[in-house]
């Protein structure tokens, strides 16, 4: 069983780990490709003002996802010292 809140639902300013990447097979591979990929640290940056799409950070790099791409990216908060 996959487990982890979708990415679309963090807070901005929030930083999590990706647990995985779902959606059929054209959509994940471009989101790996993009970067999301397991493991890997993202942060949320900033809504755009109609709320849709959001800026991410993640590896070096700052991405925009709509909403339904962010909900196939499942992450885990990252634990804190």
């Amino acid at each position: 069983m996959v487990s982890g809140l979708p990415l679309s639902c963090i807070p901005i300013g929030a930083r999590g780990i990706i647990s995985s990447v779902m959606g059929d097979i054209r959509n994940r591979d471009r989101l790996m490709e993009l970067g999301f990929t397991k493991d890997a640290e993202v942060m949320a940056l900033h809504k755009s003002p109609a709320g849709d799409p959001t800026a991410y950070y993640i590896k070096g790099s700052v991405m925009a996802l709509r909403k339904e791409d962010a909900d196939n990216i499942l992450i885990k908060f990252r634990e804190e010292y």
